[in-house]
Formats: structure tokens, C-alpha cells, sequence
């Protein structure tokens, strides 16, 4: 590390919108402290005259969650297990499974229209995989005593029956 350079104080000047729409907090020297320092060429480049840092707005939030995960290991663990039974498993499928390995189409607007379909071909599959339990139902009813004028039981064993046949 280089001594003698100057310390700069770098005040807030605005929020920016980056290209990608999000907001950034822009900090700036004057290019006065930074006209006469002899590490201006390495601090701040070749053009620039004084030197620039952008965070993001929400670096608050982003420290706060870095240091409960750094000083918490238990928490750490436990989110990383959550995550990998959640989230990871339905990611690994679209990649693997559903041809989203690459998106072979132009702009965002394409891409977006790929990834949903992707999802919704997902969502599709775990829709139609799903069986409700009506076994305990079905077995209910067929265990009550048949009566003249139980007309509840017969509607629902003519229901739970095409229930059935559907299946």
C-alpha cells in the first residue's frame, strides 16, 4: 500500500438509476483535493479528476444480513438448508429438465416470456402429479350404516364413485 496520498471526504451528492433501473447512492470528491495528490492516476484513473464511489441503496440491509450470518453460524446453516430444499431443487429441474440452460431468444421482453413458460410447464407438471387423499373419505362414507332416509350419504357416495371413475 502506497503512503502520502490524500484523505479524501467523499460527501453524498445524489441518487442515481443505473442502466438495469436500480438506485444508487453516489458519493464524490471535489476535484480539488484531488488535483495536487500524487496517487490521483491510481485512485481515480487517468480521465477522472476526482474520485466517485455508488452503493446501492439498500446497503444498509445488505451489511445487517452479513453480519448476522458471519456472527450467527447456526442461522447460517439453517438458511442454507432452507434454500437447498426449496429453492435449489426447482432450479436444478428448469436447467436440467426444461431447457433453460441457455435462453435462445432476443431482448428481454423473449427472455421473460421463456422463463415463464418454463415455470408454468413446471407448475403444470406438479399440478398433474398431484393426487388429493380421497381414500379416508371414500372409506367413511361406506362405513356408515345405510338408512332410508339418509339421502347426505347417498349423494356423496354417487359423488366420491364418479370421483373414482374419473381417476
Amino acid at each position: 500500500m502506497q503512503e502520502g496520498g490524500n484523505r479524501a471526504i467523499l460527501p453524498f451528492k445524489r441518487i442515481l438509476t443505473d442502466s438495469k433501473g436500480y438506485q444508487k447512492k453516489s458519493y464524490r470528491s471535489s476535484e480539488k483535493s484531488c488535483a495536487n495528490c500524487p496517487l490521483r492516476q491510481s485512485c481515480c484513473g487517468k480521465v477522472t479528476k476526482f474520485k466517485k464511489l455508488e452503493e446501492s441503496i439498500h446497503k444498509p440491509l445488505y451489511d445487517r444480513i452479513h453480519e448476522k450470518i458471519t456472527k450467527n453460524k447456526r442461522y447460517f446453516k439453517k438458511m442454507v438448508k432452507r434454500r437447498s430444499s426449496t429453492v435449489e431443487p426447482i432450479l436444478g429441474t428448469l436447467i436440467n429438465h426444461h431447457n433453460m440452460r441457455r435462453i435462445n431468444s432476443r431482448g428481454k421482453n423473449q427472455a421473460n416470456k421463456h422463463v415463464l413458460s418454463a415455470a408454468l410447464s413446471y407448475n403444470l407438471k406438479k399440478y398433474l402429479k398431484f393426487t388429493p387423499k380421497k381414500s379416508k373419505l371414500f372409506a367413511q362414507i361406506c362405513a356408515l350404516p345405510i338408512r332410508k332416509h339418509n339421502v347426505l350419504k347417498i349423494e356423496l357416495f354417487s359423488h366420491n364413485l364418479s370421483l373414482l371413475q374419473l381417476n
